[in-house]
């Protein structure tokens, strides 16, 4: 079976393919791009050196590797005390690196002929190993398993459409979740044609979104050329399924308009009346820390944690009634805890405090607490 090897972040695989046969470490060779295809194995270097490190620790002295042999194809022709480019010995005297550099000077003449100049010092390598077992080593080495999905990332080749349709309508909730909380995805700039268009009138770019839902589905770093963005494509069509609005930057006064209309005819979310009915200073302090709205940040982080908006008061899900774009408006957002009137100057309110219900049941809660007050 095939490995990759993931990067110290967890977040990407190193482009180098392993395979392990009983506790050895089988390290693929290196090669340059020939016939149109790619390089293979690029990051072998890397990979060597992550292995090495991984299996020893910080400590040189440390008996993880018994030795490591020369694994090629020319190599494996030879008597196996000729293949051997370090023992458990020599590798106790050598640092992590000075143990990678001396296996690579060894492996560049292994095979060739006395008289040879060069020699290529990425050869496929054999890390024998003093671990108990298999799971220890993909434990100890953090080995994935090797798929295209695994390929794609490392190579930064776009990903299979069923990959991308792996991201759920919860993977997409937390992706807004945290570009609401000022988490941008590394190598994604501001959309240039469409925009996610929230509730609040935020707008969003549909591929930051995106890549931080497919970061999370997927387990791997995600890449421009990882996906495209469209009509049609799977960015676009889940981000709508999963209850937001995409619309072209070229009609936003047109849109701007139609969502001010929409806004005026359905009953104020307790979200938008929190500059009227609260404290000044407590709005202003959360706009200025929560630019996005705290109303659209608790339906995302809601919609995240369970996939769906629905009423915590009736369990009406809105979306089955009137389809996801309609029926997630459907739902607002209520303080639970402290309500605007009683907020003092200063107040924070923290998602925890808030609620999402229906429409009908906001207005219910409401009415039995100004019943309550009299």
């Amino acid at each position: 079976m095939l490995y990759g090897i993931l990067d110290d972040d967890g977040a990407g695989h190193l482009d180098a393919k392993v395979e392990l046969e009983g506790t050895a470490v089988l390290l693929h060779s290196r090669g340059g791009a020939a016939g149109g295809r790619p390089p293979r194995n690029p990051d072998y270097q890397k990979a060597f050196r992550k292995i090495i490190s991984r299996l020893r620790g910080e400590a040189a002295a440390n008996p993880a590797i018994d030795r490591i042999l020369l694994d090629s194809t020319v190599g494996r022709r030879l008597p196996e005390n000729e293949r051997v480019l370090l023992e458990v010995g020599e590798l106790a005297r050598l640092s992590n690196e000075e143990a990678a550099a001396t296996a690579a000077h060894r492996a560049r003449g292994m095979g060739q002929a006395p008289d040879a100049k060069g020699g290529n010092s990425t050869k496929a390598l054999r890390i024998e190993t003093f671990a108990q077992n298999q799971q220890d080593l993909i434990s100890l080495l953090r080995l994935v398993t090797w798929t295209d999905t695994v390929e794609a990332a490392a190579s930064h080749s776009r990903l299979a459409n069923s990959d991308q349709r792996r991201v759920t309508a919860s993977n997409i909730g937390q992706a807004v979740f945290r570009l609401l909380s000022g988490e941008l995805p590394a190598r994604f700039d501001l959309s240039k044609d469409y925009d996610v268009l929230l509730d609040d009138g935020t707008r969003l770019a549909p591929k930051q979104v995106f890549a931080l839902a497919l970061e999370e589905a997927l387990n791997i770093e995600i890449h421009p050329s990882h996906f495209s963005a469209g009509w049609g494509q799977p960015c676009f069509d889940l981000i709508q399924a999963a209850g937001f609005r995409i619309v072209h930057k070229r009609n936003a006064g047109a849109n701007d308009e139609q969502f001010s209309n929409e806004l005026a005819t359905r009953p104020p979310d307790e979200g938008d009346k929190e500059a009227a009915e609260g404290n000044l200073k407590v709005v202003t302090h959360i706009r200025r820390e929560r630019a996005s709205g705290l109303a659209q940040k608790k339906k995302a982080a809601f919609l995240a944690e369970h996939g769906r908006l629905y009423c915590e008061r009736c369990l009406l899900e809105p979306a089955k009634v009137y389809g996801v774009a309609v029926g997630n408006a459907c739902i607002e957002v209520h303080h639970a805890s402290v309500q605007v009137k009683d907020m003092e100057a200063g107040h924070v309110t923290r998602l925890e405090d808030l609620q999402c219900l229906c429409a009908n049941c906001h207005r219910v809660t409401h009415k039995e607490l100004a019943s309550s007050w009299l």
